[in-house]
């Protein structure tokens, strides 16, 4: 399917609110879309056991992005209370809601389309102070760093975002993607 064809499809009818799939043939027909059943969980687990790093939750003052951006200051080396920072305010639960018979609520500190959070974030982790050199997930809920795997090729550290596309789908069906990405 290409790109113009998938948004056709996919795409909100101003006279269907909430959105309503097309009766295509090339699309999912029988999801049931906010079924409990198939609920997906709000970020990804990882079994117990793994080496893990509590990050700070108190860190420093950032200086201006914006003076980093334009080359007018060159940003500190990065260090485990920078990552924390960047980790939080991007992808952090800032609070937590339990209502009664259904699955918890995760805030996060970035919006998402349905609060579904499809992106998971990950740091390949070279020569920061703090952390082992190495792959690690961003847990949310724990505010940790949980090594997943060996220390990526290469020298300098880098941060993978990757996505879900079951936990939009969930709600949207195809259309998650358009959220997802």
């Amino acid at each position: 399917m290409d790109a113009r064809l998938y948004h056709e499809l996919t795409a909100h009818d101003a006279d269907s609110v909430p959105f309503v799939p097309r009766d295509d043939p090339r699309l999912l027909q029988d999801l049931v879309p906010n079924e409990r059943a198939t609920w997906p969980w709000s970020c990804k687990r990882y079994a117990d056991g793994l080496p893990a790093t509590a990050l700070p939750r108190d860190w420093p003052p950032a200086g201006p992005a914006l003076d980093v951006l334009a080359g007018l200051t060159v940003p500190p080396p990065l260090d485990l209370a920078s990552l924390a920072r960047l980790l939080h305010l991007s992808a952090g639960v800032v609070r937590v809601a339990e209502p009664e018979g259904k699955p918890t609520i995760l805030f996060r500190a970035a919006g998402s389309a349905g609060g579904r959070f499809p992106l998971e974030l990950y740091v390949a982790a070279r020569g920061i102070a703090g952390i082992a050199d190495g792959v690690h997930w961003y847990d949310p809920v724990g505010h940790a760093l949980v090594q997943v795997g060996p220390p990526a090729a290469g020298g300098v550290s880098t941060l993978v975002v990757t996505g879900i596309p079951w936990r939009t789908g969930w709600r949207y069906a195809e259309r998650g993607y358009r959220h997802l990405f």
